[in-house]
């Protein structure tokens, strides 16, 4: 548990955090400490280390005395004292816990992950994590990103005092470089054969002090990744430059789903951008894959269309859907539209607005890898196979490997399909439009098109569904006796409201529906999972950690939720997750939006 330690940001397990002393901000998570400072020569970050055989152990229980930021070690299992440290950590009264021997880390990709998971599961949530002696250039966003909150420069002075010369990309030895390829101020300072005509000792300095300003270089772009929400994009970049690095991330991406699905958020006001085979495993895209199954039903329609992707999102707002909404316009009510893409498998039209369904983006070349092919595959099988009951025929307008998967996924299935494009031509050309009109009108030539509050229902029914489980959509905006429901608003900025009464609007810039006061009462059976128990008082801004008292363990940051107390009501959004909530004991718990005493 932690006194001055508070984490402000969140992006995954990264986290950007603020470290007190007398009640004064002085530093900031990333943090990186320097040699100078672990060695007592008076920095700025002076920070008390306590080890598991200092003979007032028994102080770290209480906090009476505590009035400097202090840690203490998570010892290795060979370590005779590490089944003492182990049962006594949650209980401790420290702001970070430091990953002893973690040099050994580096022998292997699995220990790397294992260890520093096993530390970060095993301590509290809201007290920061330091692995030192092992940060580099290269491996600092990866530190990070598994939820290392402090690292040192320790590494990087010593490689400089053998010689060696860090870049972002790895190391290298002095001796083997014909120019520095580095504006730090070291570098501009001197040229290469300035720098190796030094004496051995201010040569050290000098390469160790390059290194050092680099690292730091690289735990501020780290910092700024986190607070922007698309650090997983950084990480997959830099890890390219390691082969160790990217083994480090594959293991993360087969093994560690639990430990990152309670780690990120539910939503973000940034684009995802898919740019490597990687991104097919991250938490979003698994998360939305699993939710289209689990929280999502489609509407009750004749025919289920399937449809290419755009480069615009949402998607009814690109030039090519709109195209393709014109062709079936006149037999809209009859059709349920599904998006086929990479990496999200399959997109229903509902949910278009959602995260992360209208802010991913993915390179464009008209080629798609063997796994691309196999996970995009295995979500439109899934889907099907769960649905298609509820459909009386298929129809695909696709083109290109959009059309050879799903060939391939409904000739696996034995499920007869209609194409509506030849091969090699366009999904958007004149004639592949009219050849989908033409079939439609054949199948049912009865005109019947969708209608406006019908269409805007069927998307706030899915996305209430798919926020707080199936039956809440429903629930939410269905007319009942005596009730005048209404949905106003241009696409995709919907408000749903009863007898004048806001219920629910959609807010597009994070693809969540909020819920009003009143929405929340209404659906409220629904929020179970969605709910956060607070004490015996009415929030005035923010629900901090310690006001929280039960939470659900569904609740993932950015979530809507309802509170509630025994003297107040209300709704809002998470700012931790669930479980964080309740074991935290500093930091904003929920995002209060309205509340009301009871």
């Amino acid at each position: 548990m932690s006194k001055f330690y508070e984490v402000r940001k969140r992006d995954g397990a990264a986290r950007i955090g603020k470290l007190s002393r007398d009640g004064v901000n002085y530093a900031r998570t990333p943090l990186m400490l320097r040699v100078e400072s672990l060695s007592g020569k008076g920095s700025e970050e002076e920070i008390k280390v306590i080890s598991a055989e200092d003979t007032k152990f028994e102080d770290l229980f209480s906090e009476e005395t505590w009035s400097t930021p202090r840690g203490t070690l998570l010892l290795p299992e060979v370590h005779p004292l590490f089944t003492k440290m182990e049962e006594a950590i949650p209980s401790l009264f420290v702001d970070f816990f430091a990953l002893s021997f973690a040099s050994n880390m580096l022998n292997s990709p699995g220990d790397f992950v294992r260890r520093i998971i096993d530390a970060r599961n095993s301590i509290p949530p809201d007290v920061a994590l330091w692995v030192p002696a092992i940060a580099t250039a290269e491996n600092a966003a990866l530190l990070f990103y598994l939820g290392v909150d402090v690292i040192d420069d320790t590494n990087a002075v010593i490689k400089g005092y053998r010689g060696i010369y860090q870049v972002e990309e790895g190391e290298v030895r002095l001796n083997d470089l014909d120019d520095l390829p580095c504006n730090c101020s070291v570098c501009s300072s001197s040229s290469i054969d300035e720098l190796r005509g030094e004496n051995n000792k201010d040569r050290a300095l000098l390469i160790a002090r390059h290194n050092m300003l680099l690292l730091d270089k690289e735990v501020k772009k780290a910092k700024e990744r986190i607070r922007a929400g698309n650090f997983r994009e950084y990480v997959e970049m830099k890890v390219r430059t390691s082969t160790f690095s990217t083994a480090v991330l594959r293991i993360l991406n087969l093994d560690a789903d639990a430990y990152f699905e309670l780690r990120t958020p539910v939503a973000r006001n940034q684009c995802m951008e898919a740019n490597t085979m990687e991104s097919l495993k991250r938490i979003e895209v698994k998360r939305f894959a699993n939710r289209v199954l689990e929280r999502y039903e489609p509407p009750a329609r004749k025919i289920l269309l399937i449809l290419p992707c755009s480069a615009r999102k949402p998607y009814s707002t690109s030039p090519s859907h709109a195209k393709f909404i014109e062709a079936i316009a006149d037999y809209r009510g009859y059709i349920h539209e599904l998006i086929l893409t990479s990496p999200l498998g399959v997109v229903p039209r509902e949910l278009e607005v959602v995260y992360p369904a209208a802010f991913y983006d993915i390179p464009v070349t008209g080629y798609w890898d063997a796994e691309e092919r196999e996970w995009v595959s295995s979500c439109l099988r899934a889907y099907l196979e769960r649905n298609l009951r509820k459909y009386e025929l298929i129809v695909a307008h696709l083109s290109g490997a959009y059309k050879e998967i799903c060939s391939s996924v409904v000739g696996d299935l034995c499920i007869e399909l209609i194409f509506t494009c030849e091969n090699n031509e366009k999904a958007t050309s004149k004639e592949a439009l009219n050849r989908l009109k033409e079939r439609i009108a054949e199948l049912y030539g009865e005109r019947k098109r969708q209608s406006g509050f019908e269409m805007k229902a069927s998307m706030i029914k899915a996305m209430a569904d798919y926020q707080f489980g199936i039956g809440a959509g429903s629930e939410l905006v269905a007319r009942k006796e005596d009730e005048r429901i209404k949905i106003t608003g241009k696409f995709p900025y919907y408000k749903l409201s009863l007898d004048g009464g806001v219920l629910a609007r959609i807010v597009p810039s994070y693809g969540l529906l909020a819920l009003t006061m009143k929405g929340a009462r209404r659906i409220v059976d629904y929020l179970s999972s969605y709910k956060v128990e607070i004490g015996d008082f009415v929030p005035e801004g923010s629900i901090l950690a310690p006001g929280v008292v039960n939470a659900g363990e569904q609740i993932r940051v950015n979530d809507e939720v309802v509170f509630a107390g025994a003297k107040a009501f209300g709704v809002g959004r998470a700012k931790m997750s669930g479980w964080e909530m309740v074991v935290s004991r500093k930091g904003v718990a929920v995002q209060v939006r309205e509340v009301k005493g009871i």
